[in-house]
């Protein structure tokens, strides 16, 4: 796999946003200021008449691409169908609170950000290579994409990572240590990067858009754990796949982390045994995991 590493200033100033609106309490850092410019770009989510999620999704996405945030606002009114009226302007000043806050909050990001580029990049060479072939063996199936970028971000929440289906990006937080010795950084760099190509049609037709996320991430997290068992960098059990879990932020279309890591042990244990085509055991787990 041929990776980009890059930073983006924007990114991490949505990614911090996300993260105070999602998860106030596990944030590590972060004014209170910070935290009100989060909270009211997160009201403006029920005004676009889209769900939360897919609110967050689109910011997420575009804020890479977007010249600022007046381009963001108006790259991500035009997808969510609204070109005119003051909801726009609102999210314009909405996104400059956000960015003015984050910089108070951070102000050595931009210098501190590409040091920490460089350990992980040295920790992803170095073990790597190695769990995506093992990934392939694991699953049956050539899974990695030929190219990814990894975008590097503020740490919010002590290590997260993001994986952008559509966009063979992947958006981590720059972390100097493992977040959790038993699940070194290198694992969950791959566990992102194994789920990017999983929205092929080949994969993904049988599978509801809005599960993808969760489905891909469930399915990707038995292969990591044995990849890393065989690399001696960790181990698979159910109670490692369960704080993988929660330190991965692994979505889980509203089960607990331990009950997410019960029916994804089912579901591995039973694709073990019989070792069908990838695509059909992705549909297999789909129907073990709740309907909305």
């Amino acid at each position: 796999m041929n990776l980009q590493w890059l930073t983006n200033a924007q990114l991490s100033v949505i990614h911090s946003a996300w993260c105070v609106a999602y998860y106030p309490n596990r944030v590590n850092s972060g004014s209170d200021e910070m935290r009100s410019a989060a909270a009211e770009l997160d009201k403006l989510a029920s005004e676009f008449k889209t769900t939360r999620d897919n609110f967050w999704e689109q910011l997420l996405t575009l804020a890479c691409v977007a010249d600022g945030p007046s381009d963001l606002a108006k790259r991500l009114s035009a997808r969510l169908g609204v070109s005119s009226g003051t909801l726009p302007v609102r999210l314009v000043a909405a996104l400059q609170q956000c960015r003015m806050q984050f910089e108070r909050t951070f102000p050595k990001f931009a210098t501190e950000l590409p040091l920490r580029s460089g350990p992980m990049r040295q920790l992803w060479e170095a073990y790597g290579p190695g769990l995506l072939r093992l990934i392939g063996r694991q699953t049956g199936e050539d899974v990695a994409v030929e190219q990814a970028s990894v975008v590097l971000v503020q740490p919010m929440l002590g290590g997260f990572g993001y994986a952008h289906l559509s966009g063979n990006r992947i958006h981590l937080e720059a972390l100097l240590t493992h977040a959790a010795p038993e699940l070194p950084e290198s694992l969950r760099i791959a566990w992102l990067l194994s789920q990017l190509d999983l929205d092929r049609p080949e994969y993904s037709e049988q599978i509801n858009a809005h599960r993808l996320r969760s489905v891909a991430g469930l399915a990707m997290l038995p292969a990591i754990l044995c990849a890393g068992e065989e690399l001696e960098l960790s181990r698979f059990s159910p109670e490692l796949l369960t704080r993988a879990i929660e330190l991965w932020f692994c979505p889980t279309m509203g089960l607990t982390a331990a009950a997410a890591s019960s029916v994804t042990s089912i579901w591995w244990e039973t694709y073990q045994a019989s070792r069908p085509k990838w695509r059909v055991a992705l549909t297999g787990l789909d129907r073990l995991l709740p309907s909305p």
